[in-house]
């Protein structure tokens, strides 16, 4: 399940680099071990209110001085980068306003929406009641990810994030929705980024029907929205490009992109498309041979 340290009567202050010594120290190839052993520095940080108070003046320092902010990230952006560590500060309202705007503050702060982490996360309440959140588990190697597939899941727990409360969220094991908090708050975030893990794509869920939903707002989902589109205007240039990224690329996902777009743009390759499919194995791949156009439904 994910682990929860109660807030600390006293969390004496620390500075940035002493927490970053701590996790380096702690770090040996198992994040969630790590931030077992770094959950009461983390709190020791939140409690360093002058280094979150320079964080915020550094992002409204950014907005006074850039006049193209592409970039920007309004809910939560990266403080500190020590990789493979990174923290992260989140800022966090309740709902208020007209139906449209809240509903696009919804998804600015994803509200509402289940999903795992591809990367071992440590969070603690920085400030305010902090939001709500169900915590619910699955098995990764139970399921292939692809959209609608069912998921067997369990609910843990319905909890809350306030000042001082520390919570490890286990990578690929842990499925939370993020829920408004009743006032304004604040969380601060570790993150460790083990490439293995990272690799390996975000997933979000439908918690009504228990199923995956496809995503492509991440980053292999923008791989793979690429490649659909790109096979509708690539030619004899761009094949053996796609029949690269089909054979090696690491993520099954990016792999049967590439078969997508190759049997979108040379239909005439069907059998090479068919004898890739079958020697890479991987159930999502596989499924370009049963049902390509379900497969990016």
């Amino acid at each position: 399940m994910a682990f929860s340290y109660q807030a600390k009567e006293i969390a004496a202050p620390i500075e940035v680099e002493d927490l970053i010594e701590s996790v380096r120290k702690a770090y040996r190839g198992d994040g969630v071990e790590a931030m077992h052993a770094v959950a009461g520095k983390l709190q020791s940080l939140a409690a360093n209110r002058e280094y979150l108070r320079d964080a915020l003046i550094a992002k409204l320092e950014r907005i006074a001085g850039e006049q193209n902010l592409v970039s920007f990230a309004p809910q939560s952006f990266i403080i500190h980068r020590a990789p493979p560590f990174s923290l992260r500060l989140n800022l966090w309202l309740p709902p208020a306003g007209s139906a449209r705007k809240i509903a696009q503050e919804a998804r600015v702060y994803s509200y509402d929406q289940a999903h795992d982490h591809n990367f071992t996360l440590l969070t603690v309440g920085a400030g305010g009641p902090g939001y709500k959140t169900r915590i619910f588990e699955y098995d990764i190697e139970s399921i292939q990810g692809y959209g609608g597939e069912h998921v067997e899941m369990q609910h843990l727990e319905d909890t809350m994030l306030p000042m001082g409360k520390a919570m490890i969220y286990r990578p690929h094991r842990d499925i939370h929705v993020q829920l408004p908090p009743e006032a304004p708050s604040m969380s601060l975030n570790l993150l460790i980024e083990e490439k293995e893990i990272v690799e390996t794509p975000q997933y979000y869920f439908d918690l009504a029907t228990s199923s995956v939903v496809p995503m492509n707002d991440n980053e292999i989902g923008r791989r793979v929205s690429f490649l659909e589109s790109v096979g509708h205007f690539a030619d004899e240039s761009c094949a053996s490009l796609l029949f690269d990224v089909a054979r090696q690329h690491r993520n099954p996902e990016v792999r049967a992109g590439a078969l997508h777009a190759i049997r979108t743009g040379f239909p005439g390759r069907q059998p090479e498309v068919e004898s890739i499919a079958r020697a890479d194995g991987h159930p999502l791949v596989l499924r370009e041979l049963r049902d390509p156009e379900a497969a990016h439904a």
